[in-house]
């Protein structure tokens, strides 16, 4: 199964935190879909395939059972009066056993990876879930800003240093709508920054 060499770094992938990263996750918002659309597509083929293999490795365990249920019937006929033959269905009954560790083994390798391949489509789903909602929010606080700039008048201050997008994001919607606080505002302002850095929250102390 090639997705399942790659079960435990995707369900150790942690979606948020690769935006929160990443100077502009908008940018590869579109591409991490993708990927985790075709994670998923690739998920569901291989667990349909699986599906049948569960099946067929669960007949050959039955088969193999009944035909050793079979041979101990017949040895039990024929053990008092044909001792050869008797060890003959033994001997069978023998190689059975031995095939039958075999395909129990199989079987219940097939349905471990069926389960691994049923958490990691759980686990895709939630991530692309999370993924949306994410990409969302970034759309709509973008709106949001460039609605605020064009209200104002006065020049952004540039900001530098965040840790994420959408933390620069929200501290220029905080800077837009302080400014516009400031326009309504009469009285005289000797420091316009001392002013809106009162009425912007402290990004410090919020990642705090």
């Amino acid at each position: 199964m090639g997705i399942l060499s790659r079960f435990s770094t995707l369900m150790k992938a942690n979606i948020n935190h690769h935006l929160d990263v990443m100077k502009q996750p908008d940018k590869i918002v579109q591409k991490t879909l993708r990927d985790i659309n075709l994670d998923l597509r690739t998920v569901n083929s291989e667990r349909n395939a699986l599906e049948s293999d569960v099946k067929r490795a669960k007949q050959a365990v039955d088969e193999c059972e009944a035909e050793i249920r079979k041979l101990e019937r017949y040895r039990e006929r024929v053990e008092e009066r044909d001792y050869e033959k008797a060890m003959m269905f033994a001997n069978k009954q023998e190689e059975l056993e031995t095939k039958k560790l075999e395909l129990v083994s199989t079987y219940n390798q097939l349905i471990v990876d069926a389960k691994q391949l049923k958490l990691l489509e759980e686990k895709l789903a939630l991530d692309l879930r999370q993924l949306e909602l994410r990409s969302y929010s970034i759309r709509e606080k973008t709106a949001l800003l460039n609605q605020q700039e064009k209200i104002n008048t006065s020049d952004s201050h540039v900001s530098s240093g965040f840790s994420s997008y959408e933390e620069e994001l929200n501290f220029k919607i905080d800077e837009a709508e302080a400014l516009a606080k400031l326009r309504n505002q009469t009285k005289e302002i000797e420091n316009i920054d001392a002013e809106i850095s009162k009425l912007i929250p402290n990004k410090d102390q919020e990642s705090n």
